[in-house]
């Protein structure tokens, strides 16, 4: 009699649409048993456009659940790659700070022949790295001249930007000569956030040709050897 009423209840579950697997775990009967005793059960068109709708629901689900632990896996080896990345570095040595400032002036400084020696960057971290790496060589912030360009359709918030690196390098604005403005379309010029946008600072040493030029023999070692 018992069985009756499971199976009964089994056959009423599936012709709503339940999964056999679903109604052995709820019926606590094994999956074979309630396939047989649902063998003959035919579902109706509205019940299976149901199950083929919860289907995709599941797999739907399944598949942001997935891509959720893929992101947040991504994130946390990213991390932990990072943190290998400041372990392997270590505490900065004054030759470390040297070695990396000749890179940043091999890449980005004022190599042709004539007496500036100019730095150009958009980046506020290499900016202040590079003012650091000029202390190593007695070069202070009061030697120091900065020119700031940025692009037209940022002309109105010019002011803004300018106090941001005034505040981020601890400098004066009287050190600031006039701002240039740059026309050019903002895809061209590789501008993907707007509300990060700080422009390109270049930042000229007062008198800069001896260490320009000892700047650019050391370079000149490193290319040769």
């Amino acid at each position: 009699m018992h069985n009756i009423k499971i199976k009964s209840e089994a056959k009423m579950l599936r012709s709503k649409g339940e999964t056999v697997r679903n109604i052995a775990k709820k019926l606590n009967t094994s999956f074979s048993t309630i396939s047989f005793w649902c063998r003959d059960i035919k579902l109706s068109d509205s019940v299976i456009n149901k199950m083929n709708f919860l289907k995709k629901e599941r797999s739907i689900k399944g598949l942001l659940k997935y891509s959720e632990r893929k992101r947040t896996q991504r994130i946390k080896n990213t991390f932990d790659q990072k943190q290998s990345g400041a372990k392997m570095v270590g505490k900065l040595s004054s030759r470390d700070v040297l070695m990396v400032g000749l890179g940043l002036y091999w890449g980005e400084g004022y190599k042709e022949s004539n007496d500036e020696m100019g730095f150009t960057n958009s980046s506020p971290q290499m900016v202040r790295f590079y003012i650091k790496w000029l202390k190593l060589n007695n070069v202070f912030k009061n030697d120091l001249i900065f020119r700031l360009s940025i692009n037209e359709i940022f002309k109105n918030i010019e002011k803004e930007i300018k106090k941001f690196w005034i505040k981020y390098l601890d400098i004066k604005e009287n050190q600031f000569s006039k701002t240039t403005f740059i026309n050019t379309n903002l895809k061209k010029a590789n501008i993907k956030n707007l509300n990060t946008y700080k422009g390109i600072l270049r930042v000229k040493v007062r008198r800069g040709l001896s260490l320009k030029n000892k700047t650019l023999g050391a370079i000149d070692y490193i290319a040769n050897h």
